[in-house]
């Protein structure tokens, strides 16, 4: 069940955001829910599993939307990882934590991005400066407040065992 549900949230976060928030983010911005997916269940699932969401969603999202290919799954693999990593020492009921996490993330991931079309030369019109004030910014809060509605969802899912089986580690 775990897996099935795991695919709807990637096929929706990819067509909200290839359709809805394409259209609809202001002066182009326009949050990446499959980040805030990933994150989020890598909070619940954990490292290794996480790592795996972070891979299959970044090259789902590179197939789709023409980028070359890795250039998504090499932010999202790191990501999910260090979501799933970080997740072993916070609480997962408390919701701060989860939006607090895809804040960083997202600051993060753009940054790598921005140097990364720069190594590439991807014509890029804004400094990093301009780009931190006028892209990661919004979509920083855009993430957070996404993470707020999405994880509780996700969260009691988690519960029922509709999701993930608890990992403890023996010892």
């Amino acid at each position: 069940m775990a897996y099935l549900i795991t695919f709807v949230l990637f096929v929706v976060s990819l067509a909200i955001e290839g359709s809805v928030f394409a259209l609809a983010g202001p002066d182009g911005v326009h949050p990446d829910p499959l980040l805030v997916v990933v994150v989020a269940l890598a909070v619940l699932a954990g490292m290794r599993k996480g790592a795996v969401l972070g891979l299959c969603a970044g090259l789902l999202q590179d197939i789709i939307f023409g980028a070359p290919l890795g250039f998504f799954a090499a932010v999202k693999l790191p990501v999910g990882a260090l979501a799933g990593l970080i997740a072993e020492d916070i609480y997962k009921d408390f919701i701060l934590a989860p939006m607090l996490l895809v804040a960083f993330f997202t600051l993060s991931g753009d940054v790598f991005i921005y140097f990364l079309a720069k190594l590439f030369d991807v014509p890029i019109v804004f400094s990093l400066r301009a780009y931190l004030q006028n892209y990661i910014l919004p979509r920083m809060l855009m993430h957070f407040f996404l993470m707020g509605l999405l994880y509780p969802f996700l969260y009691r899912a988690h519960k029922r065992k509709l999701l993930f089986e608890e990992s403890y580690l023996e010892e």
